[in-house]
Formats: structure tokens, C-alpha cells, sequence
């Protein structure tokens, strides 16, 4: 063995930034996880308030007059499909509002006749109450993959936005026990399903799965853009709640409109 090998063999220098590398990564994976996870247990509150939301709307509207539906009788939960005019109208007030930036835009954007008319039926307002609710949950970046952060994962401004077209396939709101598409009953059971984008990065990887791989990857709705959930984010953890509650139903007939 030469001298060189030698003194190359008994050099410590460096020593100490090869420890510091060899605890740092677990410790920074660990971190990134806890992250990931306190951002889940914070979503996990938004759903089950969009639950709670959803069955107080369907408590509402269910017995409420059929003229405001269309003529679809009380009680009817037939699946309308959402009328794409309508989603845009609602998009493109959404997209001013957050041009203005004023400080109750975002609010008087969710509250108007653009979005209180998306698919005009019993079952779609029902969904909106849960959209509405969880339009701050959705990522601002849809469909890109290959920028994971902790900032895109805390979320944006466009969050709201992307909500559009993101929540009509990451959510799917059901009524467990309801036999056919008309309730009965004093109650019903509204259950809110959601499909969470995580964007914490490597953490992701290890607490989140596959669109496809959700154990209810069946059950949510339909896309205007299917091809959307396979690459917004690749990787998500479902969130469930149920709430129920009694309808409020009275026994008075309404009156026609202008009388």
C-alpha cells in the first residue's frame, strides 16, 4: 500500500458533514410526513364540516316547493348532470373576483345567482353546499405533478378556482340507506367523499396512493375532463363523514309564483 493510499485511508476530514447528512434526511423525512399529516387531520375537519353542510341543505331542499327545481317532485334525489354554461358563468365570476382581490369578493363570488343556478336540480344543490364548503381544499396547481412543495400543499389564492374543476371528480356526495333516488323517512344521511390531493413532497409518496388505488375510486362524480384524475397530483388520501339529520318538511302547500 502506498503512502498516499495511507494518508487518503486515516483522513477524517468531512467526517462531521457525512453524520450531519446521515441523521438530517430522517429527521427531515419525519418532519415532511408530520406536515403531510397535519395538513390531512385539517382537510379531515373541512369534510366533515362540507358533510354537515350538505345535510343541512338536504334537510332544506328535499321537501322544499318544485317549482324551484324545475318541476322535480319533493324528496327526489334523481342524479341531473351539471349544466356545463352554468359552471362556466360560475368560473368566469369566480376569476373576476379574484382579479379585484377586495377582501369580500370571494364571498359575494360564492353567494351569487352564477353559482346558486348550477345544475338546477334537488341532488345539485345538495352537491353545492359540499363545494362550496371545501373550494379552499382544493390545489391551485392541477395537473402539475412535477412541482410538489410545501407551499403548493398549504395551498393559494387559486385554490378557489381550481376547485371547479377539480371537486367534480374528487368529490362524491351519497345518502347511505336510501332506496332508490326518492327519500323517505324523517331523516336523512348525507355522506361526503373526498379525494385529497397531497403535495408534500416524498411524504406524499409514503402516506398517499393512486387515484385508482382509493377504496372508493368508483363512487365519485363524473368529470367534464375525466382525464383530470389522473394527473392532478397522482397521489391522495380519501377523507369520508356522514352526517344526518331530520327534514325539515311542513304540511302547507305554496302558493304559484306571483300570486
Amino acid at each position: 500500500m502506498t503512502r498516499s493510499t495511507k494518508r487518503l485511508l486515516q483522513d477524517c476530514s468531512g467526517v462531521v458533514f457525512v453524520e450531519f447528512l446521515i441523521a438530517f434526511v430522517p429527521l427531515w423525512l419525519f418532519f415532511l410526513c408530520v406536515v403531510q399529516l397535519a395538513l390531512v387531520a385539517r382537510a379531515s375537519l373541512m369534510v366533515k364540516h362540507a358533510a354537515d353542510s350538505a345535510a343541512r341543505s338536504a334537510a332544506v331542499v328535499l321537501p322544499d316547493d318544485p317549482a324551484e327545481y324545475g318541476g322535480e317532485p319533493k324528496m327526489s334525489l334523481d342524479r341531473n348532470s351539471l349544466a356545463m354554461d352554468d359552471l362556466v358563468a360560475a368560473m368566469n365570476q369566480l376569476s373576476e373576483s379574484l382579479r379585484r382581490s377586495s377582501p369580500n369578493s370571494l364571498t359575494s363570488a360564492l353567494s351569487t345567482d352564477a353559482f346558486a343556478n348550477v345544475g338546477r336540480s334537488r341532488l345539485n344543490t345538495i352537491r353545492l353546499a359540499a363545494y362550496v364548503a371545501l373550494a379552499p381544499l382544493a390545489p391551485g396547481h392541477i395537473g402539475i405533478d412535477s412541482r410538489p412543495s410545501l407551499r403548493n400543499a398549504i395551498g393559494d389564492k387559486r385554490g378557489p378556482l381550481s376547485s371547479l374543476a377539480y371537486h367534480p371528480f374528487a368529490l362524491s356526495v351519497t345518502f347511505p340507506g336510501l332506496n332508490g333516488s326518492v327519500a323517505s323517512g324523517p331523516e336523512i344521511t348525507v355522506r361526503v367523499t373526498y379525494a385529497y390531493q397531497c403535495s408534500v413532497p416524498l411524504a406524499r409518496r409514503l402516506l398517499c396512493r393512486s387515484f385508482d388505488e382509493l377504496p372508493s375510486s368508483g363512487d365519485y362524480e363524473q368529470a367534464p375532463l375525466p382525464m383530470l384524475r389522473y394527473i392532478a397530483g397522482a397521489h391522495f388520501h380519501e377523507l369520508r363523514h356522514e352526517t344526518t339529520l331530520i327534514i325539515h318538511d311542513a304540511p302547507y302547500r305554496y302558493r304559484g309564483r306571483g300570486s
